[in-house]
């Protein structure tokens, strides 16, 4: 083999290896795919706003059902 394939072949490698990597880290992943759904929630505020008021809601009905009984 000839160095220029040697170090092609190297580089291969080094970036399967990195691949490789990136898949196994679990914990890594799990952040990034909870920073991507944070953003993608904070790109909406109304829904949030409309979630938030049905939990209100929610937890209003649910104070007054307790109170009548």
């Amino acid at each position: 083999m000839t160095e220029p394939d040697l170090e092609r072949q190297r580089a291969e490698l080094a970036a399967t290896v990195g691949e490789l990597t990136d898949r196994l880290d679990v914990p890594t992943r799990v952040r990034t795919a909870a920073e991507r759904r944070v953003a993608a929630v904070r790109d909406r505020p109304g829904v949030v706003a409309a979630i938030g008021g049905a939990v209100a809601v929610a937890g209003a009905a649910v104070l007054m059902w307790r109170r009548r009984r």
